[in-house]
């Protein structure tokens, strides 16, 4: 049997890729669609950018940097980097198994129906590399003769990175869509291809606003000001600021020390852990905790974060478990004193004929040139590499990663095809080639993979365990600061004070899930009083954390704060509407899908969601970015947890508990696009202080026991 292997693309990992096959006896062919190898640490680095990482993180591990080069301590320019990259191709030639300017436009897997591939329950048929009857066909654009030529193979590897290809152009409504802009609108990919002396040209006395939170944004932002100076200064928009670093050492401490060695490892617990891990990461935890508390402050002293407003809301230690920690260019902040760079953190923004308009603020900010330094859609491009639209359902399906990966290399539902650099770390060339090492173990024969069920339950364990620690965006560094999933979480918080309707600060990993609402707490600048939550909800009532007061609801609330009803509620009490008229939850559910079709994507919010029965469906329905199951009972909320707990999914869905008032509903204006009410109106002392912008109400025993259907749509907070 044939054992042909394809590598796309000739970026580090593409070359790791194919050292470590060659390495085994096989004779890859690695397309690569540009006319160089290493391109984008040629023509996609902004020109003046410093790396963050040193030398020795960028490091193959049998192949030194040139001295003086880089290497060790010492940080190499992005040129040095190209050129080190070139070395270890010739080193270990790999040079003849390259074809440049080779796009590969397409991929396609023949010799085995979708059918087939369903009804097995091991990877490829046998667990192993080469077991299937399949192979993949491979369509290439050859450049230099304006021809497609199409290659067989046995086994591809996918080494497209994720940080160029397809912009993520955030999506905004009609009203404030880039269109209404007179200016111009550049992605920074565009920017940053630009020499020296044409992106001067493009920047030079010109009112420039640019749109990240990433280093792509404040690099571009330290150029237009060494550029234009106060004179014409450089507005930089944020939405989710990171912790930055002035340089790379805390003190003398290189931050790889404190979070990057495995005694760093020991202090998290991982799944399939033994005992004695578990016990060394419950005893080191808190020393974790205080080193990313220790790193904070001392970057508050370093950096004037507080009088910009630019303290991020997560931890240090998310965002270095997320690989969104970056080192500031050189006098960054002497920049901003200068009045050459002006920091805005906003909530949104929007675009209008003069520049851009921030969310919550009248005035616009005057704009000629708009550069968007906002990501990439990583799990798109690789998506588009498919001809199957089963294959680009199974990259894309997730709403936690980019893409769902087995060991990060092999997706369980794929077969004959492994994926390297997608997703990312803080150092990311190390992690690239220990992959391409087990990938090469894999396709000599070494180990079989295990069945398709233990690997994707592999798979959610690990996403689960990365989120725990780097939040929403664990794997998203390749999307910039606006999300790129299917149902993107809320980036901004949408909580606000029940007192004051004043927007919440929150403590803790970014998120409407379960995990990351409780080990979130809230806090009210304004009333200077904090929220947190309880029995797994987030209580956001007038009384939350208050001994001494309560609140005394009418009968019909009370009634279903009692636990025997809050027991018995999806135990035969809701059954029974049936028989007063209701067509049941399935129909109720689907009125409600159909209704709400213009809010798909938005934030739902299920008030006096009892027990859950409808929050459960709509967060399984993955139509939603997040859906809020809220009700006053605090015993409807635990029943609703345990209900979630007995079903994994749900565990891991963008679905959060909160007690709450439907009087005072406790979320920031604009937040939510949708409101379900189940056979709730009648519970409600006053139910014309609802407010919501798309409102479903089904169900009511308004004037007896009579199914009403009512849908109302009311307009404003």
């Amino acid at each position: 049997m044939e054992r042909r292997v394809i590598i796309i693309g000739a970026g580090i990992s593409g070359l790791l890729a194919c050292k470590y096959t060659i390495q085994k006896g096989f004779n890859p062919v690695v397309f690569e669609a540009k006319s160089t190898i290493g391109d984008v640490w040629l023509k996609h680095i902004i020109q003046s950018s410093e790396l963050h990482n040193p030398g020795k993180d960028l490091q193959f591990s049998d192949f030194d940097w040139p001295s003086p080069t880089g290497g060790g301590d010492r940080f190499p320019a992005h040129t040095d980097v190209f050129e080190y990259i070139k070395a270890y191709a010739r080193k270990f030639g790999l040079l003849p198994h390259i074809q440049l300017n080779c796009q590969v436009t397409g991929i396609r897997y023949v010799g085995e129906t979708e059918q087939e591939m369903e009804m097995g329950d091991r990877w490829g048929g046998t667990g192993t590399a080469f077991g299937s009857a399949g192979k993949w066909h491979v369509s290439v654009h050859k450049k230099e003769t304006d021809s497609i030529e199409v290659h067989q193979a046995e086994f591809v590897i996918l080494c497209i990175g994720c940080f160029i290809g397809l912009p993520n152009i955030p999506k905004l409504p009609p009203d404030q869509s880039i269109e209404r802009f007179c200016g111009k609108v550049l992605d920074s990919r565009v920017y940053s291809a630009l020499d020296d002396l044409g992106a001067a040209e493009l920047i030079k006395r010109k009112r420039i606003t640019v749109i990240g939170s990433g280093k792509s944004a404040v690099d571009i932002a330290a150029e237009c000001a060494d550029t234009n100076g106060a004179e014409y200064p450089c507005t930089i928009i944020q939405l989710t600021p990171h912790w930055v670093l002035p340089c790379v050492s805390l003190r003398g401490a290189h931050i790889g020390y404190l979070y990057s060695k495995r005694f760093a490892e020991l202090s998290t617990h991982q799944p399939g852990e033994s005992s004695l891990h578990r016990l060394l990461a419950t005893v080191f935890s808190p020393l974790r905790w205080g080193i990313s508390k220790f790193v904070e402050c001392y970057l508050q002293w370093k950096l004037p974060l507080r009088k910009y407003g630019m303290i991020p809301n997560q931890s240090f230690l998310q965002d270095v478990s997320s690989g969104s920690i970056f080192r500031l260019p050189k006098n960054f902040y002497d920049k901003v004193k200068k009045g050459s760079i002006i920091l805005k953190r906003s909530r949104g923004f929007g675009f209008v004929e003069e520049g851009v308009i921030l969310k919550g603020e009248d005035r616009p900010i005057r704009t000629d040139l708009v550069i968007l330094a906002t990501g990439y859609k990583g799990d798109q491009k690789l998506a588009n590499m498919f001809e199957s639209p089963i294959f680009r359902k199974y990259v894309t399906h997730s709403s936690t990663s980019i893409i769902p990966l087995y060991r990060q290399t092999i997706h369980p539902r794929i077969p004959r095809l492994a994926v390297i650099g997608q997703a990312e770390s803080m150092s990311n060339l190390p992690l690239f080639e220990i992959r391409c090492q087990w990938l090469a173990q894999f396709l000599d024969g070494k180990f079989e993979l295990p069945s398709i069920k233990e690997m994707e339950k592999d798979v959610k364990a690990w996403e689960g365990h990365v989120e725990r620690y780097g939040g929403r965006k664990f794997w998203m560094s390749c999307s910039g600061e606006i999300a790129t999933e299917k149902n993107p979480t809320p980036d901004t918080e949408i909580f606000s004070c029940p007192i004051c309707y004043n927007p919440l600060m929150r403590k803790g990993p970014p998120g409407l899930n379960l995990r990351a609402i409780h080990w979130s707490g809230f806090e009210c600048e304004k009333c200077n009083k904090t929220y947190s939550s309880k029995d797994n909800y987030l209580d956001l009532t007038l009384v939350a954390g208050l001994k001494e007061y309560n609140e005394i609801k009418p009968a019909g609330t009370e009634l279903f704060r009692i636990p025997l009803v809050s027991f018995l509620y999806e135990r035969g009490w809701r059954q029974n509407f049936k028989r007063s008229g209701f067509p049941g939850p399935d129909e109720e559910f689907e009125m409600a899908q159909r209704y709400f079709k213009p809010a798909e994507g938005g934030l739902l919010v299920d008030v006096s969601c009892g027990s859950g029965l409808f929050s459960r469906r709509f967060a399984k329905s993955e139509t939603y970015s997040g859906v809020i199951a809220l009700d006053f009972s605090e015993n409807m909320l635990r029943q609703c947890y345990d209900f979630i707990k007995s079903d994994s999914s749900l565990m891991e869905a963008n679905l959060a508990l909160v007690r709450a008032d439907v009087a005072r509903l406790p979320f920031a204006s604009g937040s939510v696009d949708a409101v379900h009410a189940g056979a709730a109106l009648h519970c409600w002392s006053s139910p014309s202080n609802a407010r919501s912008p798309v409102f479903f109400v089904a169900g009511e025993f308004l004037l007896g026991p009579a199914f009403f259907g009512t849908i109302q749509l009311l307009r404003g907070f």
